[in-house]
């Protein structure tokens, strides 16, 4: 008799532990902003992030896609998933009209800032394109492995 009044007991307090880590977990997302911080946004792991050049928009590239932030009610507005893979770099256009996004899989990726379909996809890479980026004026994207590789790509008409 002691021994199952002893294994309730234990199970109990087993029981009654998970459900306070479940409850810390489930929490998390409550807790207060650090000083300064206006928000706290994300889901998934984040790999990178690039501001809209109007500083409306936040993407945020990760392990489930692109999700699309506007910044001025911290809500999410777009989840961008054409290719299955984990987004590596993001980068805005210039003139904030185009995102592009590298990928593991060694493709780039060229999505419409504006309604989030997906333009084209750019192949060249032989490895993961680890981070994207755009000239000044637009005109040329430059995409880069982690072995050194740089490929530059012509922008100068719309894609």
């Amino acid at each position: 008799m002691k021994k199952i009044v002893a294994s309730v007991f234990l199970t109990c307090i087993l029981l009654f532990t998970l459900s306070q880590l479940n409850a810390f977990a489930e929490d998390s997302t409550r807790w207060r902003l650090p000083e300064g911080a206006k928000a706290r946004l994300g889901k998934g792991s984040i790999k990178q992030i690039a501001y809209s050049p109007n500083g409306m928009h936040l993407a945020a590239a990760g392990s489930a896609g692109i999700w699309i932030y506007d910044v001025t009610i911290h809500q999410e507005v777009a989840l961008l998933t054409e290719n299955t893979g984990p987004v590596s770099g993001i980068a805005f256009s210039p003139d904030g009209s185009t995102i592009v996004s590298g990928y593991s899989s060694a493709d780039i990726l060229v999505w419409d800032a504006e309604t989030g379909e997906h333009l084209k996809t750019l192949k060249g890479h032989t490895g993961g394109v680890s981070s994207v980026a755009f000239s000044p004026d637009g005109k040329v994207l430059a995409s880069g492995r982690t072995d050194g590789t740089i490929l530059l790509w012509d922008f100068s008409t719309p894609p």
